[in-house]
């Protein structure tokens, strides 16, 4: 079967709730609060999604993390790829550039190698056409992440089931 990684599940989840933020900051502390993910685990993939672009962080008592760009703007395929690394249906469907000594030894003369990548393109190409505002659009209706300003009320982010 056919399956991310768990890392990935936690990514979309953190992204889920900084889409609903309206840009503002939110601490790795509390989107580990609200997601219920471990800080450290999900301090290490919100570092990746920014160094992907996909997150900007900022430092400092009142920083955090915000989406780098809108939700109709980031597509799944960029969030799989910045966490799982290049997206492959098979091994042999990895990046061409990939060296000669990690390419799978029955490429050459493998029946399903070229239906295997033409699979591979169209994953990709499914996965290019879905954005994060597809992923998490229904559950924002029903959910509202309000992220008060530091020093302002509450440090602490509220999550309201609107019902």
């Amino acid at each position: 079967m056919l399956a991310l990684t768990k890392k990935t599940d936690y990514g979309l989840l953190a992204l889920s709730y900084l889409a609903r933020t309206r840009g503002a900051l939110v601490s790795a502390r509390e989107l580990a609060r609200l997601s219920r993910v471990s800080l450290p685990m999900l301090t290490n993939i919100l570092k990746t999604l920014a160094q992907a672009g996909i997150t900007v962080s900022e430092r400092g008592a009142g920083g955090g993390y915000r989406l780098a760009r809108g939700t109709d703007e980031i597509t799944l395929e960029s969030v799989i790829t910045a966490i799982e690394g290049p997206l492959r249906f098979v091994q042999c469907t990895a990046d061409p550039l990939m060296k000669e000594s990690s390419r799978c030894e029955l490429a050459d003369h493998c029946p399903i190698r070229h239906p295997a990548q033409r699979i591979n393109v169209r994953l990709r190409e499914f996965l290019e056409s879905v954005t994060l505002g597809e992923v998490v659009g229904d559950y924002a209706e029903r959910i509202s992440v309000n992220v008060e300003r530091r020093g302002e009320h509450s440090p602490e982010a509220a999550v309201a089931m609107k019902e």
